[in-house]
């Protein structure tokens, strides 16, 4: 049976069943997920790490990487360990990450500055690829896509605190608990697991 990535992420005592006091903490995992603070949890915090990074094409940032690994490369470039870049620090064919995060315009990057420009980088990458990669996990899994109340693909502070009660929302045979048939991922065209239910099917005239 696919399981449902938030499968993984709220069941804690992995006996593959997400529990009414598993659902009650499931604000905090989500909270967890934010890794760079920014009060939302976007497709790349989603995606489970450790694949390999994936170059924008202009030898700057990665996509698959989050802003702070990307950030953390580009600063090993920084010669004299002042915590900045210049154009003289960097290869000539990254310069181009000076136009795109260089919002001051002093020929200077700073840390701030870059994790701002490999943030807006990694969202706008998600959004452009629609979802490819990965499936779009966002939409495929039911339990992210009924948090995302909004359906802008991201989930806020104010829809991972109101996690508790749109959980519930799946649970469709009111046992106060989800099983991985509730939260099977919605695979696009009937793929794995899509569309089907263990059990609906059983029968064969």
């Amino acid at each position: 049976m696919r399981m449902s990535p938030s499968i993984r992420i709220l069941d804690t005592d992995r006996d593959g069943v997400i529990s009414a006091g598993e659902i009650q903490q499931a604000s905090t995992k989500f909270a967890a997920m934010d890794r760079n603070g920014d009060g939302k949890i976007t497709e790349d915090e989603v995606r489970p790490q450790g694949g390999p990074p994936r170059g924008d094409g202009r030898g700057g940032e990665s996509i698959g990487m989050s802003p702070e690994d990307t950030v953390n490369t580009l600063m090993q470039f920084d010669k004299n360990k002042d915590g900045k870049l210049t154009k003289e620090e960097v290869p000539e064919r990254m310069q181009g990450i000076f136009a795109r995060n260089d919002g001051n315009q002093d020929g200077v990057l700073t840390r701030e500055e870059l994790v701002q420009g490999a943030t807006k980088q990694s969202q706008a990458s998600e959004r452009a690829e629609g979802g490819r990669r990965g499936g779009g996990m966002m939409k495929m899994d039911p339990v992210f896509s009924a948090l995302d109340t909004d359906r802008n693909g991201e989930i806020s502070e104010a829809e991972w605190k109101n996690a508790s009660k749109a959980l519930a929302k799946l649970d469709k045979n009111s046992d106060g608990q989800l099983t991985a048939d509730e939260v099977r991922p919605n695979f696009p065209g009937g793929g794995p697991g899509g569309g089907r239910r263990g059990g609906d099917h059983d029968d064969h005239e």
